[in-house]
This record gives structure tokens, C-alpha cells and sequence, in this order.
């Protein structure tokens, strides 16, 4: 944090808090962009990918050996980007509409026709629409400048990479299921579920970075997802039930808290009146010890070199309250800012919430257990051609200390989904890695540990007549119902995996 003008003038004060307050904004804004809903593809971009797989560094031809995976995974010529249009959006001027209209489909398809043509207008280039993944379109141009647009600035669109919207097709949230999700930053898989509950159902969100959460957090705001809330923990310890709309204010939680607070009132008046009684035991002691000075000379000398003490002391006590009155600026400021990331508390708000958008969902936990959960788990990102380009050395992606560390957490994190998921639920895990023991291995991991509850299940339903089939660009993992999306099949790379909670005798 920058040092602050120490000035005790107000209008200074305010001018410094509104630029911390601007500051924080364009940070957050700057990171929303860079994060989930622009990724424009430079031309260093093209090159270095050009450079990378005509000269595939050998730790990179190593780890692609080691973990069976294909060398020409990796082979594209461009890099693709994707967007998502919400699908309760047909009218460029009237982005608040839910479908709660009568018209007709052809009416419903033109509308559509006309908002693909007016956002390629802006972005100035091209929509391919993706025939297995619904309002997902790829930008015949990767290079161009989306988050500039109109329809992106008023919530109409939102970046979010083909292979993410997978993992949201595997999970399946139906309207009215309570929906967790694990490692939630930075939130635009939040957007497509709450598009999927239609508005009937609740969304938990976890994560354990408070920045990402506020990322989040301003997503929520900007694409009005409802029903949602964020905690920031250790998504391995998360648990936190479903809440449920029913479920009262917990009155004993606040009357506990309101009782505590008047003891601690109470304390605070009894020590400020003994102090009281002993300043006025002393200033008797003080009249009476003045009396007797005037005695002699010695003691009138005594008494006046004890007023200029006090009179030093009176000048040091203004001199710390001045510095404790911008000691306290400094700590209005870092609270205000630090508020803007996060909601203000509840004496009845849930351990670790960090965001609610709706009232009962602050302290409700009586849904029980989820409906679905996903686990998009921390990973070394070796699948993702962006974090390849930007991080520049493989190296890093590919430590392998590293990895068993994150094989550690990714059990932890799978293991805490599966337990807050209901049975006959469903729980998906995805990883942006390749990897063997941070994949297959982690999904066999949870299989042998729940024999009894958890089964492996197609993530994905062909459709039921062939000459309609849509084709999802997936490749087999190394277990069977698992899936791997290589880079080479049109998308980012992506793991997906689907786990149903049995039901006891199933």
C-alpha cells in the first residue's frame, strides 16, 4: 500500500480514500479482463506458439511420453477463443429479458440472428456457433478486442473458453438443485449454471483466494446471477450444507452475540468508573498536597516543577492523539478498501462467507447436502496452451515436486465435494492438466476409497438419433468415463470426469 498524506485536513482525507477507491476499481476491472473475458491473442502470442511447437523444449517431450499423451496434442495453428452468449438474451436493447414472453420461435431465432450480427459488428469479426455446446460461439478472429464492445460492457456476453462449458455440460444442474462449486474462481462457470437453474435453485461458491473471489464477486454483480453467495476457505475443508429459503434467522446465534456485547459494554463502564474514582481520589490528594506547599519555599518550587511536568505531559498526549487520529485514517481506509472486496458481516452470517446476494443464503444451511458439486481442481495448467505462452518456461508447469504436492490437494479437494454431495447426486472433476496422477489417478483414488457410493458415469449423452449426432471434440482418458480434450480437437485443454453418489443398496 502506497504511504498515505499524513495531513489532518478532511478534504484531503476523502480526496486519498475516492483514489484508493478508483484505484481498487481498475484493478479489479483489469483483472476481470486479463483473467476470464478477453484473452486477446497477440501476435507474440503466435509466434511464440509457432516457436514452442516446431521446437518442443525436451522436460515438455519428456512429460508428454511419460503421461501417454499424444505428441501432436499440442499441434494448432492459431489459438482458439470463445465466447458465451446468455441465452435469456435474444434483443440487444433489452438484456433483462427472461424468456417470459410469447413469441413465437422463428420470432425467438431471428432476435438471435439479429444480436449475433449486431455483436459481430462491434467485435468486428465473425461467431461460429458451436453445435454440441448451446450459446457458445468461437471468434473466427482470435486477435480482436472484446471487452471493449458494447454488448460485452452491458453483461450481454462473457468470454469463457469452450473446454470450461464441458465441464458445466457434464455437471447438468437442473432447476431448483443446490450447486457447489469447488475452486469457483474466477466465475464464469457460476454464470453458466445459474443460466442452467433458470433462476430456481442456489449457487455456493468456494475458494481460497480472496483477490479471485473478488473477481467473482463483481461478476455476479455485472451478469445478475441470483441466489448466489461466495466463502473464501480451503475448499478441502469447506462445510458449509446447501441453504434453504425456509430456514429461519437463527435468533439464539443473535441473542448470544447482543448478550456478549452488553457484558463487554458493562465491563468497559465499571473500568471507566474505577478509573473515574482513583483520577478524583488523586486530584483530593493533589489539593490537599498543594495546601501544604505553600508552606515553604522548597515545596512551592516542587509544586511549580510538577505543573510544567504535567504540562509536558499534556503536550505529548496531543502529540500521540494527533498521530493515533491518522493512525485511525490509515485503518478507515485499508477497512473501506478492503470492504469493497468483501460484504460487510452479520452477527449471524456463516463461518468464512465472504459474499451473499441474497438474504436467507447468509446464514441458511438447512438444505443439507448438494445436488451437484464440481471440482475444478488446482492443477500444474500443462493442458492450457495460454498459461504455456504465458508463463513462457514448461518448467514451471512441469516441477515435479510440484505435482505431488497438488496430487495431495486434488484428493483433498475431490474427497470434500464427494462428501457434500447428497446421494443420487452428481460431482464433477476437471483439471487443466494432462497429467496421469493429477487425473485418472485422483478419480481412481475416490473410487477405491467410496467402493460402495461412488461410481465413474458418462459424462457426456450421445444424442438418440444418429443422423443428428453432435460430435463433442473429446479423446478417451485412460479409465474408462473420462475425457480428455486436447488442444489439437478445437478447444483449451481440459480433463472431465463424472462421479454419481450411489444411493445405500443401489
Amino acid at each position: 500500500m502506497e504511504n498515505l498524506n499524513q495531513s489532518n485536513d478532511n478534504e484531503n482525507d476523502l480526496k486519498t480514500k475516492k483514489e484508493i477507491d478508483n484505484e481498487q476499481q481498475i484493478n479489479l476491472e483489469e483483472e476481470i479482463e486479463t483473467e476470464v473475458n478477453d484473452g486477446q491473442v497477440t501476435k507474440t502470442d503466435v509466434e511464440f506458439l509457432k516457436e514452442f511447437l516446431e521446437n518442443k523444449p525436451k522436460e515438455f517431450i519428456e512429460f508428454l511420453n511419460n503421461n501417454n499423451i499424444p505428441l501432436d496434442s499440442y499441434n494448432i495453428s492459431s489459438i482458439p477463443r470463445f465466447i458465451r452468449i446468455k441465452p435469456s438474451i435474444n434483443n440487444i436493447n433489452n438484456n433483462n429479458n427472461n424468456n417470459n414472453n410469447n413469441n413465437s420461435n422463428n420470432n425467438s431465432n431471428n432476435n438471435r440472428d439479429e444480436l449475433i450480427s449486431v455483436i459481430e459488428s462491434e467485435i468486428k469479426t465473425k461467431l461460429i456457433p458451436l453445435n454440441w455446446l448451446p450459446n457458445f460461439y468461437k471468434l473466427e478472429d482470435s486477435t480482436v478486442n472484446i471487452s471493449s464492445s458494447k454488448s460485452y460492457k452491458s453483461g450481454i456476453f462473457y468470454g469463457m473458453d469452450a473446454s470450461s462449458g464441458a465441464a458445466i455440460l457434464a455437471l447438468n444442474p437442473k432447476p431448483g438443485d443446490n450447486v457447489l462449486d469447488i475452486c469457483c474462481a474466477p466465475g464464469t462457470k457460476l454464470c453458466m449454471i445459474s443460466d442452467m437453474l433458470e433462476g430456481n435453485g442456489t449457487i455456493t461458491g468456494v475458494d481460497i483466494s480472496e483477490s479471485r473471489l473478488g473477481t467473482c464477486k463483481t461478476i455476479l454483480k455485472k451478469y445478475k446471477i441470483p441466489n448466489a453467495r461466495l466463502f473464501i476457505c480451503d475448499g478441502t475443508k469447506f462445510n458449509s450444507l446447501s441453504p434453504n429459503s425456509s430456514d429461519p434467522i437463527p435468533i439464539e446465534k443473535v441473542q448470544t452475540k447482543k448478550k456478549l456485547k452488553v457484558n463487554n459494554d458493562n465491563d468497559n463502564d465499571n473500568d471507566k468508573n474505577k478509573n473515574k474514582n482513583k483520577n478524583n481520589n488523586n486530584n483530593s490528594n493533589n489539593s490537599n498536597n498543594s495546601i501544604s506547599t505553600t508552606t515553604t519555599t522548597s515545596s512551592i518550587n516542587n509544586f511549580k516543577e510538577k505543573e510544567k511536568e504535567v504540562e509536558k505531559q499534556k503536550e505529548e498526549k496531543e502529540l500521540n492523539k494527533k498521530k493515533n487520529i491518522n493512525d485511525n485514517n490509515d485503518n478507515l481506509i485499508r477497512k473501506k478498501r478492503k470492504s469493497k472486496r468483501a460484504s460487510k458481516k452479520k452477527i449471524f452470517d456463516l463461518e468464512d462467507l465472504y459474499f451473499s446476494n441474497t438474504f436467507f443464503m447468509r446464514y441458511s444451511v438447512g438444505g443439507g447436502l448438494y445436488d451437484k458439486v464440481i471440482v475444478d481442481a488446482e492443477c500444474s495448467l500443462d493442458a492450457s496452451i495460454r498459461h504455456l505462452l504465458k508463463y513462457s518456461k514448461v518448467s514451471r508447469n512441469l516441477d515435479l515436486e510440484k505435482s505431488k504436492q497438488l496430487t495431495i490437494l486434488q484428493k483433498g479437494l475431490i474427497e470434500n465435494g464427494f462428501k457434500l454431495l447428497k446421494p443420487g447426486g452428481h460431482l464433477v472433476y476437471s483439471t487443466c492438466s494432462f497429467s496421469k496422477d493429477q487425473n485418472e489417478s485422483v478419480v481412481q483414488y475416490l473410487l477405491d476409497k467410496y467402493p460402495q457410493t461412488a461410481k465413474l458415469i458418462p459424462s457426456f449423452t450421445p444424442t438418440a438419433t444418429p443422423q443428428n449426432e453432435t460430435i463433442i471434440p473429446f479423446s478417451p482418458g485412460f479409465i474408462e468415463n473420462t475425457y480428455r480434450f486436447y488442444p489439437k480437437n478445437g478447444t483449451s485443454g481440459m480433463f472431465i470426469s463424472k462421479i454419481e453418489k450411489l444411493i445405500n443398496n443401489q
